[in-house]
């Protein structure tokens, strides 16, 4: 059970004292002295005519109260998940005491608003009541509801009209929970994947605002547009939409409206928003090459409060800088030159829809790029999704968040606070089998995995991890460490929820990378090829699925069996879009190819007509350096480091193909499989061979035979990412919106 809010039950308890001057309004005290103040608030709140506000839309801007008069600002703002390593999201595991920690984090990184996207349990809205009691510079809350996206969907992906009887109510319901939580006013019934529980904290003096809503799909809107031509628009006591709307815009408009009468119910007002992103933008983009991505339109100036809600109404976008490809491929905006005169295409992109919401608040609810060993996407100007160490992350966002100042919005609501293990990407979203095991390993070539400034980390603590930095302590500490005796080295090998890890330790002399290649097999399953045309000379003692080459920092590299390569199968044997050869096909050919990912298949430019071939990333380069975050020279995304006569190697596991390695699960050889199949491995036979300095065949050596327990509970720990700092003095840069 989780203890009650006793800062609430003391300040209620002296509030006896007083009850004369008290009135006792939905379970709150109010002191009325012109505005109102919360007894266990330090933020003022201004009541007129029987209304209360502490948030409202002022001069076209989102402003708080402060007591006298309404302060406009620029909101430094994050996202934060709903769930820990070996949860799916809807068990939404954190705790009261995870809660309360991250909120002092968060400000103390300068953040003042937290955007989460549907209700949490009642322990989250107590811990943010009792970290904001007393407080003169609370941390604020834009509070999420959640849309109904399986109705809208249908059962088997197929998009419906959002304006069905069923979907109305659903979304109706969800609204009505959502306000009754956050005024602490509800108890909820156990229902799977959503919070429940007796919801007692009124964290209202707190929510700066609604955003309804998920990101729209383009096929429901349409589907709902073309289901209701000539609908009469919709006309609400608070919200209405304009003579232009479409039906979507209808129904949004409905939906705003069921968020201010619940509010009103307790006599509240605050300014509200829809969720919408670059693909449903109201902007017309005639470069983008996807159909879906220009399809249809949800226009937030189609909407807007009547007479009677007074807090105003705002937008809200998803806007990040490498998707859609309009961000790289509409000419307009590889022009653009921002503030400080550089080229940047999101700035002009940000500027366009500045333009377009004029007279209304506008923020970007959501940005940003991931620290991941892996990329889904290339962006413009370098701002690729995924392959970013710490710092580019933390530098490129806080290049973000200058743009979207810069282009006049009203806040920056960055994605996200911590690194999510269950999350899922396109290109990587194949290989992981069984779904629902991901949140039990950490895949590093999963770029939405690793978007946070808090790096979620195997291990109970920083001294569980292995770190790449020359030194041993580590790998003295490890019970479970298989070593292996070799002539002039010795192999130790360990592993975590996040990688595979090796020590190789010279017996004399230190090592010579650049003189003398070290090759490693990997062998997971029968079949494979004992030679290698990325070693020649080396003869393996059985079939290996990948081989890693370390000869240099600049020429090392994993690389895997043709016949294995799943890359290479679908994208050149089964969908033609890639070179491709017959004897790929081929186990034992000694064909070993580079370690790739998709980033885009092929495209056409209609406006520029031309044609942008299918584009690919190699993600097997192996690169030297430390990975101990104490280090000056620390990098995340280094893969080996030698130092001395020792040498270590992490290799994420999705590199050895495995798709879930705490079950030990790999995929199939895809050419005899016929298809992305997978089965349990028995371990892994790791055989390394140093190659002689007179070039001399080596012959095969006895592997390792490293196998592990399978887990169904993962240990993690949290670290600051060197993202934090740099978005910390960023967000420290107060000023007030642009005008």
């Amino acid at each position: 059970m989780k203890k009650k809010n006793t800062v609430r039950l003391a300040l209620g308890i002296a509030a006896l004292i007083v009850i004369c001057a008290v009135g006792w309004v939905y379970g709150a005290p109010y002191i009325q002295m012109g505005s109102t103040a919360s007894l266990n608030t330090m933020q003022p709140i201004q009541e007129e005519q029987g209304i209360k506000r502490m948030a409202s839309v002022k001069d076209g801007h989102l402003a708080v109260y402060d007591g006298t008069e309404w302060k406009p600002e620029f909101w430094n703002g994050i996202n934060m998940g709903a769930t820990t390593p070996g949860h799916a999201p809807g068990e939404l595991s954190p705790s009261k005491e995870d809660y309360l920690r991250w909120f002092g984090q968060m400000k103390d990184m300068n953040v003042n608003v937290l955007r989460i996207y549907t209700i949490l349990p009642p322990y989250f809205y107590e811990a943010l009541a009792e970290f904001n009691s007393g407080r003169k510079d609370p941390l604020y809350m834009l509070h999420g509801i959640w849309s109904p996206e399986e109705a809208l969907m249908g059962e088997n992906g197929q998009p419906r009209d959002a304006l069905q009887e069923d979907t109305i109510e659903q979304f109706r319901q969800e609204i009505k929970d959502a306000v009754q939580v956050v005024h602490g006013k509800i108890n909820l019934k156990s229902n799977p994947g959503h919070a429940s529980g007796k919801f007692t904290a009124d964290v209202s003096p707190y929510l700066l605002g609604w955003i309804v809503g998920t990101e729209w799909d383009p096929y429901v809107v349409k589907k709902t547009d073309d289901a209701h031509p000539g609908m009469k628009p919709f006309a609400g006591t608070y919200f209405q939409a304009s003579a232009d709307a479409s039906p979507f815009e209808s129904w949004l408009a409905q939906m705003l409206d069921t968020v201010a009468q619940e509010e009103m119910k307790f006599g509240w007002q605050r300014p509200v928003s829809f969720t919408n992103w670059v693909t449903t933008d109201p902007l017309t983009h005639p470069n983008e090459p996807a159909d879906n991505e220009d399809l249809v339109s949800v226009d937030p100036m189609h909407v807007s409060p009547t007479e009677q809600w007074t807090a105003g109404y705002f937008a809200s976008y998803h806007v990040y800088p490498y998707y859609p490809d309009l961000l790289r491929y509409e000419e307009k905006y590889q022009t653009y030159k921002d503030s400080t005169g550089e080229i940047n295409p999101y700035a002009g992109y940000l500027h366009d829809l500045r333009a377009h919401h004029q007279g209304i608040p506008l923020i970007v609810a959501e940005y940003g790029v991931p620290s991941s060993r892996g990329m889904a996407h290339f962006g413009p100007v370098g701002r690729n999704q995924g392959m970013h160490t710490e710092k580019e992350q933390g530098e490129i966002n806080a290049d973000l968040y200058r743009s979207i100042y810069d282009e006049k919005l009203d806040g920056a609501v960055m994605f996200s606070w911590q690194d999510e293990w269950f999350k899922i990407t396109w290109n990587t979203m194949d290989l992981d089998a069984p779904i629902q095991r991901r949140p039990f390993w950490r895949n590093m070539l999963t770029n939405e995995e690793h978007f946070g400034v808090i790096a979620v980390e195997p291990g109970r603590s920083k001294e569980d991890l292995i770190m790449l930095d020359g030194k041993t302590a580590d790998w003295e500490r490890k019970k479970n460490a298989v070593v292996k005796d070799y002539p002039q080295f010795s192999l130790t090998t360990v592993h975590d929820e996040a990688y595979v890890y090796m020590m190789l330790k010279k017996k004399e002399g230190s090592w010579q990378t650049g003189q003398q290649p070290l090759d490693i097999g990997f062998d997971t399953l029968d079949g494979g090829s004992t030679t290698s045309d990325k070693a020649p000379g080396v003869a393996f003692g059985k079939g290996q699925e990948f081989m890693l080459r370390i000869k240099g920092a600049d020429d090392s590299a994993i690389y895997v069996n043709s016949a294995y390569d799943q890359h290479t199968w679908l994208y050149g044997s089964v969908q033609k879009l890639i070179p491709w050869k017959q004897e790929f096909a081929r186990d034992g050919s000694g064909i070993f190819l580079p370690w790739k990912l998709p980033t885009s298949k092929e495209l056409y430019l209609p406006q520029s007509k031309k044609k942008v071939p299918f584009e690919d990333v190699e993600i097997g380069i192996m690169k030297p350096g430390i990975t101990d975050p104490d280090s000056p020279e620390f990098n995340n995304l280094a893969d080996w480091y030698a130092s001395g006569d020792v040498m270590e190697i992490r290799i994420p596991w999705m590199l050895l193909g495995f798709t879930d390695p705490s079950t030990a699960k790999v995929w199939r050889y895809p050419y005899e499989a016929g298809g992305l199949k997978f089965v349990e491995t028995k371990g892994i036979r790791i055989e390394p061979h140093l190659q002689p300095a007179s070039g001399a065949q080596e012959a095969a050596v006895e592997p390792v035979q490293y196998k592990w327990n399978k887990w169904e509970k993962p240990e993690y720990h949290e670290r600051f990412k060197q993202s934090y700092d740099i978005l910390k003095q960023a967000f420290g840069e107060k000023r007030p919106p642009k005008s």
